[in-house]
């Protein structure tokens, strides 16, 4: 989904920010699972792959070198899931911290980020990061320039070029008929 196809069935801006903060949300979200699922097949492959390594060397132990290989793979299998744990959580905090920061208008995540305590950040259940308001306001305080405003951009003047008529003021137009000016009509 593009802004552009948006505009084409006559969605306002607004509206079509909406559409996008909404899809990129979902596009988030599957992203983040996409990439957990990623990250556990990778390591329960791994771990098929020392298995059979360790069962090959199985056929040339004995029986008390095949108890102390079965018990050095249980102490590396429960380690490689403590290390996947660890990876998926470090994923979803990420993801979590990201979002969180695009939500708080950061124009540079990253300059935010290496501005933040990021030991001091805790991920709750729900998504939320514990803790985050209190530094981005912090942050927000010091170098505001790394945000961008909620204000709206001021107007913008533009003069019109050769053969294009302004719009005119009735006002403007009295005084410049009073002064003998043209009026613009």
């Amino acid at each position: 989904m593009k802004r552009e196809e948006l505009k084409e069935l006559g969605l306002e801006d607004d509206v079509i920010e909406k559409v996008m903060k909404l899809h990129g949300q979902s596009t988030e979200s599957l992203k983040q699972k996409t990439e957990a699922a990623e990250t556990k097949a990778a390591s329960i492959e791994k771990q098929l792959e020392e298995a059979n390594a360790a069962i090959e060397g199985f056929k040339k132990l004995d029986v008390d070198g095949i108890k102390e290989a079965a018990d050095d793979w249980k102490a590396k299998y429960e380690q490689a899931q403590k290390d996947a744990e660890e990876q998926v959580k470090s994923l979803k905090f990420n993801h979590a911290l990201e979002a969180a920061l695009a939500n708080a208008k950061a124009k540079n995540p990253i300059a935010v980020r290496a501005l933040l305590k990021v030991d001091d950040l805790k991920l709750a259940d729900d998504g939320r990061i514990i803790g985050l308001d209190d530094q981005l306001k912090t942050v927000r305080e010091s170098n505001d320039f790394l945000f961008e405003s909620d204000a709206p951009p001021p107007p913008q003047i533009v003069a019109g070029g050769k053969g294009h008529v302004q719009p005119v003021d009735s006002m403007v137009a009295a005084a410049r008929k009073a002064a003998g000016l043209p009026t613009g009509d």
